[in-house]
């Protein structure tokens, strides 16, 4: 029985490597899947929120109505007082909301582009290794034909 040469063992190290890289590879390809589904339930979120906003609008459109009706004075000035205090929650609500979903859209751009150059990194990589174990598979043939001539 022949005993491995170096080039061999390199050969199979670099192949082991070839498929960590592409496990690797794999788990970012699903991440994105993953994260895009995060992408649509955020979509779903931010719709979520402009419907409550538009709401609020309307509400406050038929406050104003009734407001304009002739009612006693202390059932108007109760719902003035009520229509100042919801438009005040909505004002620090929406500016409030408004900050996370800028600071969510930041951040997830980041994400983004940290697993896009992880993927690109991980394909260069598995590539560089692809013509490295080439390069060793060559020697390897020679070796052996040579191995074999003797």
């Amino acid at each position: 029985m022949r005993t491995e040469s170096s080039n061999s063992l390199a050969l199979e190290r670099s192949m082991n490597l070839q498929c960590h890289i592409m496990t690797f590879e794999e788990a970012l390809r699903h991440a994105s899947v993953n994260d895009k589904l995060d992408d649509e339930r955020r979509e779903k979120m931010f719709g979520l929120m402009k419907w409550k906003f538009d709401m609020n609008i309307h509400f406050d459109k038929r406050l104003k109505k009734i407001l304009s009706l002739e009612i006693s004075e202390e059932i108007k000035k109760e719902l003035l007082s009520l229509r100042e205090e919801i438009k005040n929650f909505n004002n620090k609500f929406e500016k409030s909301f408004e900050i996370l979903k800028s600071d969510e859209l930041y951040y997830e751009k980041i994400d983004d582009d940290v697993r896009t150059y992880l993927i690109n990194y991980a394909a260069r990589c598995r590539e560089k290794l692809r013509i490295e174990n080439s390069i060793v598979e060559e020697k390897l043939i020679r070796e052996n034909k040579e191995n074999l001539s003797k």
